[in-house]
C-alpha cells in the first residue's frame, strides 16, 4: 500500500489495476476532508472520504487530479491537489510449440513474448522459453519499463503416464508352442494395444499370443504396448528354444506270461531322467528303473515320459505281450461208484473263469461223443457208461483271443 501527502505541484505515476492506493494530507483536529477525482472513470475512491487518508483503487490507464478540501472547526477552507498518471499493465502472452497433453519422457517448449524489463515462469526460471518435462500450470508474471507487473495467460500442460512393459514367457521346448503372456502395467488408464515382435520374422497381436518356433535358436522377443492416451513403451527378452531329450528304454524279458509276469525296466534317455512310467494297465510308477508284475495276460502299451534340466519333455513307448499260460489238470481216471471219491471227471486249470469260450467233450473207443459241455464248472459223472478208456479233447479261447487245444485219456473206473 503506497502512502502519498499531498503537496502543489506533486505528480505521482502509478500502475493500472493497483489497488488500495492510499492517499493522506496532515490531520487537524476538528478539520473535514472532501476528496474528488477529476476524471472519474480512471480512478475510484473506496474509502475514507471525509478524513485525512483515503484510499483508492486505479481502473484505466491515463492522467487525473486528485484534489482534496480541508475545513476546519472555524468553517475556514483550504485546497490541494496533486496530478496522477495511471500507466497500462503490462499484457505478457505465453504460447506453446505443439500439444499441451503429451507422454511421460516426452518434453514440449513454452515461449513469452519476452518485451519486457524481467520475467520469471511459474517454475522459477527467468529464460524468454523454457522445455517442459512434468505436468503443471504455466504462466510468468512480467515488469515493464514503468515497473508495473501482470501475470500471463496460463497453459495447463498434463503428461499422461507411459505403460510399464513386461510379459513371461511359458514354453521353451523345442516342437512346442511358447506361449507369450503379457504382464505390463500403467498407474492410470488402459493398456489397449499390444505388438509382439517375435524374433524370427514373425509378429503377432494381443495380451497373449502362441507361437511354434521351428528351430532351435535364441530369439529376441519384443513387446510394444500402448494406453488408450496413446502412450507407448517397449521391452525386449531373449527367448531359448531347447533341444528337446532323447527318451529311451529297455525291458526284459521281451515278454512274460501268466505265470511268469515280472518284466524289469531300464531308463535310456538321454540326458533326462524319468518324469512317469505308465504300464498301460492303469497303474504307473516314477522310479527311473523300475521292475512291474503285469496282472493279466495282454497286449500292454508301456510309456515312458522323460524330463530335462530345461523342463522340457519327450516320450516313447513299447508294445509288450503278457502271453497266458494254457495250464490245465486233467485227471487221468476217475471212479463213480458214489463212494464220494473221485466222483466226476472235470478238468481243472488256471483262470478258466476268464476263457472267452470253452468246449469240453468226451468220447467213447468207437469215436462216438458221450459227454459235451461249454461250462468250465461242469464235468462228466460217468453214468451209464462202462468201465473202460475213453478219449476227451478240451478246445478254448483264451484271454488274448487265441484258441488252444488239449486231448488226452481218461480211465473210467467201476
Amino acid at each position: 500500500m503506497l502512502q502519498t501527502s499531498l503537496s502543489a505541484q506533486n505528480i505521482i505515476r502509478l500502475c493500472e489495476g493497483d489497488t488500495a492506493q492510499h492517499f493522506a494530507v496532515p490531520f487537524s483536529t476538528g478539520s473535514t476532508y472532501n476528496w474528488t477525482i477529476g476524471t472519474q472513470s480512471i480512478a475510484t475512491i473506496t474509502s475514507g472520504n471525509g478524513t485525512e487518508h483515503i484510499l483508492i483503487d486505479l481502473n484505466t490507464p491515463g492522467v487525473f487530479w486528485l484534489h482534496v478540501l480541508e475545513t476546519d472547526a472555524n468553517l475556514c477552507t483550504g485546497k490541494d491537489s496533486i496530478l496522477v498518471e495511471v500507466y497500462p499493465k503490462p499484457t505478457p502472452f505465453v504460447y506453446s510449440l505443439g500439444n499441451t497433453t503429451l507422454c511421460e519422457g516426452d518434453s514440449m517448449t513454452l515461449i513469452s513474448d519476452s518485451m519486457y524489463t524481467s520475467l520469471i515462469w511459474s517454475n522459477g526460471l527467468n529464460t524468454d522459453s523454457i522445455d517442459v518435462f512434468t505436468s503443471g500450470n504455466y504462466f510468468v508474471l512480467v515488469s515493464d519499463t514503468n515497473g508495473c507487473k501482470n501475470i500471463s495467460n496460463n497453459i495447463d500442460v498434463y503428461f499422461n503416464p507411459k505403460p510399464n512393459p513386461d510379459f513371461w514367457i511359458d514354453g521353451i521346448c523345442f516342437k512346442s508352442e511358447s506361449n507369450l503372456i503379457d504382464a505390463s502395467t500403467i498407474s492410470t488408464g488402459n493398456i489397449v494395444s499390444w505388438i509382439w515382435n517375435l524374433g524370427d520374422g514373425s509378429y503377432n497381436a494381443g495380451p497373449t499370443v502362441s507361437h511354434l518356433y521351428s528351430e532351435v535358436d535364441l530369439y529376441n522377443v519384443t513387446l510394444i504396448v500402448q494406453s488408450d492416451a496413446g502412450c507407448e513403451d517397449s521391452i525386449s527378452k531373449n527367448l531359448q528354444i531347447y533341444h528337446l531329450p532323447k527318451a529311451e528304454f529297455e525291458y526284459y524279458p521281451y515278454s512274460a506270461s501268466t505265470l511268469n509276469p515280472e518284466i524289469t525296466f531300464t531308463n535310456k534317455s538321454v540326458d533326462a531322467i524319468p518324469l512317469l512310467w505308465d504300464f498301460g494297465d492303469g497303474r504307473d510308477t516314477t522310479i527311473e528303473n523300475p521292475i512291474h508284475v503285469f496282472s493279466n495276460p495282454g497286449i500292454y502299451e508301456v510309456m515312458l515320459t522323460v524330463l530335462d534340466t530345461n523342463n522340457c519333455m519327450d516320450s516313447i513307448s513299447h508294445s509288450i505281450t503278457v502271453y497266458y499260460d494254457f495250464l490245465l489238470y486233467v485227471p487221468n481216471s476217475f471212479s463213480p461208484n458214489k463212494d464220494g471219491k473221485n466222483e466226476v471227471f472235470i478238468p481243472k486249470g488256471l483262470r478258466m473263469a476268464k476263457y472267452k469260450s470253452y468246449t469240453f467233450v468226451v468220447y467213447d473207443r468207437w469215436g462216438e461223443e458221450v459227454f459235451k459241455t461249454n461250462d468250465v464248472g461242469d464235468g462228466w459223472s460217468g453214468e451209464n457208461a462202462i468201465a473202460g478208456k475213453y478219449a476227451w479233447a478240451i478246445i478254448i479261447e483264451d484271454e488274448l483271443g487265441e484258441t488252444r487245444k488239449k486231448i488226452g485219456d481218461v480211465m473210467l473206473i467201476k
